[in-house]
């Protein structure tokens, strides 16, 4: 049993679906606090696993801001420091779960793994996937394997990265997917098996997050007004959603000019979800015209990562050559 004690797994508890349930008066799902019954449940399962919990917020992710992320990686970042915890599992809602996972993976600098997941049904719901979730997660984090895999999500048995894992789906099991890379493991029949490396963001480390980042998504026939409302109201940062490999309306053209002669970083990415934005096209709008007039390509990152991405950047002082490269990592 000694030995067992040693292996110590810190448990952060957020929110989420996974300790709501559903309410008469309301008719709806709401916070329920079912986080203590969870965990009791999980140590009838895994008694052999010693388990620091941390109960760090009770929100629906959607309430929670890149402040209180980036307060979490460095709470996070400061307990795997203890020689005694061999690595972290956030609990946590799944809607903005892909945003709270890269800042994670891009903050917290330590060998040991850290394992983000939810549950899509609420506590009580036939097809319950909380508990499931949680046990391959600490079996996740007890693998000698994933050292030195940094931040990963699982859920629905698929082990994915931050840096390409999102949501596409509403309310199905299987809500998390990495289009254009597939899963990094895998849990089957009680183990835990990898079959690649995540992808990351370089290794730069980052010390500090700039929250005045808009995310900005343009359409058809977009003259720029809303880049213009973000300049005007503040923003250091701005991130654009165009389409294809990274285009935009000629219309906007001119708020985006404005904005980077005002030493304000711009970031493009696109609306697809796969592939990514590249200097293909030299019309006005096309992504070789803005890249030339200053706009920092964000690859293949969404609009959400792109902007987690610049808060940091923004925040850590960097110069817009060392934004730029940073947006040019994988």
């Amino acid at each position: 049993m000694d030995k067992f004690n040693k292996r110590e797994i810190a448990i952060y508890f957020t929110g989420g679906t996974i300790s709501m349930t559903h309410d008469s008066e309301t008719f709806g799902v709401v916070p329920a606090s079912k986080f203590p019954k969870l965990i009791e449940e999980l140590k009838l399962v895994m008694p052999e696993v010693s388990i620091r919990l941390i109960y760090w917020s009770d929100l629906p992710s959607p309430h929670i801001t890149p402040g209180q992320m980036y307060r979490l990686a460095k709470d996070i970042e400061l307990m795997l420091e203890d020689p005694s915890i061999l690595g972290a599992v956030v609990i946590h809602g799944t809607d903005v779960m892909e945003e709270t996972s890269y800042m994670l993976e891009l903050v917290v600098d330590s060998p040991k793994p850290i394992v983000v997941t939810g549950a899509m049904r609420y506590y009580g719901e036939p097809g319950y996937d909380g508990l499931r979730n949680i046990i391959c997660s600490v079996k996740a984090c007890l693998s000698p394997e994933s050292r030195n895999m940094g931040t990963m999500i699982l859920m629905a048995d698929r082990i994915l990265s931050p840096h390409e894992a999102i949501k596409v789906h509403s309310s199905s099991l299987n809500a998390f997917d990495s289009p254009g890379g597939g899963s990094v493991g895998f849990s089957e029949g009680g183990h835990i098996s990898f079959i690649r490396r995540p992808c990351n963001t370089g290794s730069f480390k980052f010390k500090g997050i700039e929250t005045k980042v808009d995310l900005v998504k343009l359409n058809t026939g977009d003259e720029g007004n809303f880049i213009r409302f973000s300049k005007e109201n503040g923003a250091r940062g701005i991130v654009l959603e165009g389409f294809g490999a990274g285009n935009i309306p000629s219309g906007a053209v001119s708020a985006v000019e404005q904005t980077i002669k005002q030493g304000i970083p711009v970031v493009l990415v696109t609306c697809c979800i796969q592939g990514g934005v590249y200097p293909i096209y030299a019309y006005p709008g096309g992504g070789k015209a803005l890249l030339c007039k200053g706009i920092i390509l964000g690859g293949r990152l969404n609009g959400p990562k792109a902007r987690i991405l610049l808060m940091l950047a923004i925040g850590s002082n960097l110069t817009m050559n060392e934004i730029k490269e940073i947006f040019k990592s994988p």
